[in-house]
């Protein structure tokens, strides 16, 4: 009986054993159809999300013509680990210039092990939002075009100065002014060297005309510290003539005048691609270097102050600026504006030299000044003009270049976006140090050498209203 005993003991526990074991082996076997079936789950919520991304970004596209729901629902058709039904919700927000979509889709997915559970579909979730903000962008592009682009051979190539901005500047126009980007961006062009051409704000800062050679303005130094142009018929004509040596006779492309003939003249407000190349294509060089002047007019065309001549500009049969841009610039706390300047220079800010007043007093004066002679060797070495010495021309270089960094420092408080362009400069020149100075920051200036240029530009005009995930 004890040996019966004993064994029925034995079987017994055996017994026990095995079921244990069944049960645990039951339990892993759910634990891990359980982590298969989240991680399908997973697998197909990311699948939703990248599609249901993708969806709203082109749904919030300015340029998108299809209905919001039907643009987000085809690319939730796309999805490569489910096709099955989902309940999205989108909601649109649209105005004239800005679209927000807003989107939200709830799916499921089906379970292979968790069935034996009771659990048969588990949820997958996805949401997202994207917006396109299209601002009105003002661009004031201030190019240098003194005798040294036209003189100098650009780093590394056999082309001028001149001719590599050409054509890296025109580039630049086509790439801010695009289908989409034309209806609400403008470019006002403005070419310097010594002075710049009003174009057509000459006559109306100026109460008259001394000569008809060229069309420049004499800003006074307290102009330099403020953003707004001139009043009204307050501010003189510049003298045309020539101080440097005169390139073309060098036989380089150059045209003669410290002021830039009336060909080069400023451009204000544009969106003709096809009219500011034009005008950038055939840029020749003229004398001097005044990067103080260039900013005074890139600036001042950014001033709301401006609004009204620019207004002015907009009547009449054949308006120098297209009615479109009536109301710019616009003021520096709207919201719904971008204010930009892209200023580019290839060397130092030079004093600003001018013919005695005695020897400017007649018609006949004027013309000896502005004739294609040596007249440009009396003026630098005789008592005919200002600045004859040369502590006098250091003292005007310290000058100009503190009028122009004072204007860099007033564009940036008032919000405006300043890039700049050191087109081969050393990195010791004055140009180097006032061009990094005068930069929003330091990603906004470009030292570049030759063909660089072109990179600087396309940089710089990358887009400016990003279409972008917002959540």
């Amino acid at each position: 009986m004890l040996r019966k005993l004993k064994l029925f003991i034995s079987e017994e526990t055996q017994g026990a054993i095995s079921s244990m074991i069944l049960v645990m082996f039951v339990g892993l076997v759910l634990l891990t159809g359980l982590a298969i079936d989240l991680l399908r789950q997973e697998a197909e919520r990311a699948d939703l999300q990248n599609a249901i991304d993708r969806g709203v970004l082109a749904a919030a596209a300015l340029s998108q013509p299809l209905d919001p729901e039907d643009t987000v629902e085809a690319y939730l058709d796309t999805r490569l680990l489910s096709d099955g039904e989902t309940n999205l919700q989108v909601v649109p927000d649209t105005a004239l210039n800005f679209r927000r979509i807003s989107a939200s889709a709830v799916g499921g997915s089906e379970t292979i092990f968790l069935r034996m559970a009771g659990d048969s579909r588990l949820p997958v979730v996805a949401a997202s939002a994207a917006e396109e903000r299209r601002q009105n962008v003002e661009i004031s592009l201030v190019l240098d075009i003194s005798g040294s682009m036209a003189r100098e051979r650009s780093g590394g190539t056999e082309n001028s100065r001149l001719q590599v901005l050409r054509g890296a500047a025109s580039e630049f126009v086509d790439l801010v002014l695009t289908q989409d980007t034309i209806p609400h961006t403008s470019v006002s062009l403005i070419p310097y060297s010594g002075q710049v051409n009003a174009g057509p704000f000459f006559n109306r800062l100026t109460p008259g005309r001394v000569h008809n050679f060229s069309s420049c303005v004499e800003f006074t130094n307290s102009d330099y510290g403020i953003a707004p142009l001139p009043a009204a018929d307050s501010r003189g004509q510049t003298q045309h003539f020539q101080w440097f040596s005169f390139e073309a006779f060098s036989g380089h492309e150059a045209a003669w005048g410290w002021c830039p003939s009336n060909t080069q003249a400023l451009l204000p407000f544009s969106n003709d691609a096809g009219e500011l190349k034009n005008r950038i294509t055939n840029f020749v060089g003229h004398d001097g270097t005044g990067t103080q002047n260039g900013m005074k007019w890139g600036l001042g065309l950014l001033d709301p102050s401006t609004q009204p001549l620019i207004a002015a500009l907009t009547s009449g049969e054949n308006p120098d600026v297209d009615p479109l841009f009536a109301q710019r610039p616009a003021a520096y706390n709207d919201t719904g504006a971008l204010k930009v300047i892209v200023l580019m220079t290839d060397g130092n800010i030079r004093y600003q030299p001018r013919v005695l007043s005695q020897y400017y007093n007649s018609n006949g004066e004027r013309q000896f000044w502005a004739t294609v002679s040596d007249s440009n060797r009396l003026l630098r070495n005789s008592s005919f003009s200002t600045l004859r010495n040369n502590t006098a021309r250091n003292n005007d270089e310290e000058l100009r270049s503190d009028q122009f960094l004072d204007l860099c420092d007033v564009a940036r408080a008032n919000g405006v976006t300043v890039f700049t362009i050191g087109f081969d400069i050393s990195t010791d020149s004055d140009a180097f140090t006032e061009m990094s100075t005068c930069a929003s920051s330091p990603s906004h200036f470009y030292d570049v050498q030759g063909l660089e240029l072109a990179t600087a530009f396309r940089q710089i005009a990358a887009t400016i209203t990003k279409l972008k995930l917002v959540e």
